[in-house]
This record gives structure tokens, C-alpha cells and sequence, in this order.
């Protein structure tokens, strides 16, 4: 008769840890929304699911639909944060680095704050990090890019026209943002290229793999080839752990413990400092605003591999 073995080596184990939480994210994924906030992502099928891990030491395991990309939405702040602070390490004191009860599109917080986001990943701190980044690089869409595929030169990433005009023609509250910013003196460019750029930036899309791939830096601690210094790495895995989730980052940190970053269009990438990364895409969203299959896949997947920064 023939048994099974128990899983001999990390990679299998991590691949056995892959599959069980896979089977529970598209379980709970049932439980969630696709969002129709843009009309472009309303028809994305409700039943996709991928999910990637890839380690420091050079594993890459996914799963489900891995090799599809979707619209990474607001997965693209962190990336764009992070080209900004190749340029401008200290850029934190314009976008600022706290948590805030208010939502991801609040322009109330942003008038009681002088102008001044809370944070990078709400959307006027994000709003900000486009500026910027046009002032810096002239292209923070092609910038943006250019990071995610800095692992693979070759990978599917790019910008997908069609959803970015949708972005353009629905974006209203963006827009009341960037001239509330503008009103202020924050921005340095004018208000229709910086939502053009801005819209462009979370229009991107790519896969999972893609995705798990190039946020390892935010994972590794040896620091050999690292796009960002010591210091950067450890301020941005402190403010995704605070803020990267919006107003469940608190229960996220609760039940998960990882610094996590998601979007709208059903993306989650978490970072494992020292270990790895997971990102999953599973377009129904729960009632924050985040992929409920996904935070499942993520919170199964660190209890069973004992990931956690706690």
C-alpha cells in the first residue's frame, strides 16, 4: 500500500503551504464583490484566482491563473513609491508615513491635514508620488514599469489604455484631490499630466509571478542589489504594515502579521522580511475594499509556513 510522505524539502513544503491556501482563498472568495468603481474591471470574471510565492533564496512556486496579468491598481503605489525614493530617500517628508481612519480617498483628511497626505498609499499621498516622480523621471508610468520588470526584462507589464480611460472618465474624486493638492502648492506639475500619469501608473498590469517576483527586495535583507538602501526598505515595510491594507490594516497586522499592499482590481502582494513574498489575485472584494479570496490564500499561507514579523 502505498503512503504519503510528508513533504522532505522547504520548496515542497512551501508548494504543499501554496495549495491548501489556494483551495481556501477561492472558497472565500465567494464571499466577496467584484468592484464596478471601474467600469473596465467590472467584467473581469469572478472566478479567477492566482497566487505566486517567491523566496530570497530563488523559489518561485504559483498556482491557478499565475500567468495571467490583471490590473494591478493600487499594487502600482508601492512600486511608483519605491522608484521615488531611488531618487529621493527622504521624499517621506512630503507624503508623509502615518496610518489614518479616513478612507483612501479622502479629501476631508487631506483639507484637515493643510495638504498634506497621510500616508503614500492613500490616494492623495499617491497622487503626490506621481508628481514627484515627474519631476524626477519625466515618465513615472515607464519608471513604474521599468521595476517591475527589473527581475525579468521580459515580462508582460504594461498599461492598459482602455482601463486608464475608464479611470479618466470616472475618476472625479482623484481629480477633486489632485486640485486640493494643487490648492495647497503640493504639486509641482500640472493637474491634468499628473492624473494623466497617475491613472496610467494604476492602469498597469502583470501577473502574479511578475508581481512576487519583483517585490523580493522589500525581502531581502543581505542588501546585495537592492534598488533601495537599508533604511527605505525598512520605512516601507513599516508604513504597508500601518497602512498598505487602509482601514482593516490594523486587523490584517492582527491576523496576518505582514506587511501587505493591495488594489482594487483584486491584487494583494505581502512581504516576509528575510523569507519572501506572496502576492494572489482574486477580483471579489470584501466590504474594505480588498480581495476577500486573497487576504484568505495570504492568512492560510503565513499560519501554515509560520510567516509573520511577530
Amino acid at each position: 500500500m502505498a503512503t504519503c510522505a510528508e513533504p522532505s524539502t522547504e520548496a515542497e513544503r512551501l508548494t504543499a503551504h501554496l495549495n491548501t491556501a489556494a483551495k481556501c482563498g477561492q472558497r472565500a472568495s465567494i464571499t466577496g464583490t467584484v468592484s464596478s468603481q471601474i467600469p473596465a474591471l467590472a467584467a473581469v470574471p469572478a472566478t479567477k484566482f492566482a497566487m505566486a510565492v517567491a523566496t530570497v533564496d530563488g523559489a518561485l512556486l504559483h498556482t491557478g491563473d499565475s500567468a495571467e496579468p490583471f490590473s494591478i491598481q493600487s499594487l502600482s503605489k508601492l512600486f511608483a513609491l519605491c522608484v521615488l525614493l531611488q531618487q529621493c530617500p527622504d521624499a517621506w517628508l512630503e507624503i508623509g508615513w502615518g496610518p489614518t481612519n479616513a478612507g483612501y480617498g479622502s479629501v476631508a483628511d487631506l483639507e484637515r491635514n493643510n495638504g498634506r497626505p497621510a500616508n503614500p498609499f492613500v490616494n492623495s499621498g499617491a497622487i503626490v508620488v506621481t508628481d514627484r516622480l515627474i519631476t524626477h523621471r519625466g515618465d513615472p508610468v515607464g519608471a513604474t514599469i521599468g521595476l517591475l520588470r527589473s527581475v525579468d526584462p521580459h515580462a508582460a507589464v504594461t498599461s492598459d489604455a482602455r482601463v486608464a480611460l475608464s479611470e479618466t472618465l470616472t475618476g472625479h474624486r482623484n481629480s477633486a484631490i489632485a486640485h486640493v493638492l494643487a490648492e495647497h502648492g503640493v504639486l509641482q506639475n500640472p493637474i491634468d499630466h499628473v492624473l494623466q500619469q497617475y491613472f496610467g501608473q494604476c492602469a498597469i498590469t502583470a501577473n502574479v509571478q511578475t508581481i512576487a517576483r519583483a517585490a523580493l527586495f522589500l525581502a531581502d535583507r543581505t542588501g546585495n542589489n537592492n534598488p533601495l538602501d537599508e533604511a527605505s526598505v525598512r520605512r516601507v515595510n513599516a508604513v504597508l504594515l500601518t497602512s498598505g491594507m487602509y482601514g482593516a490594516a490594523g486587523d490584517i497586522a492582527y491576523r496576518i502579521g505582514l506587511p501587505a499592499k493591495s488594489g482594487i482590481g483584486g491584487g494583494i502582494v505581502a512581504i516576509m522580511p528575510g523569507r519572501g513574498t506572496i502576492c494572489v489575485w482574486s477580483p471579489p472584494l470584501d466590504r474594505d475594499g480588498n480581495s476577500a479570496g486573497a487576504i484568505a490564500a495570504i492568512e492560510e499561507f503565513a499560519r501554515l509556513a509560520r510567516w509573520s514579523v511577530f
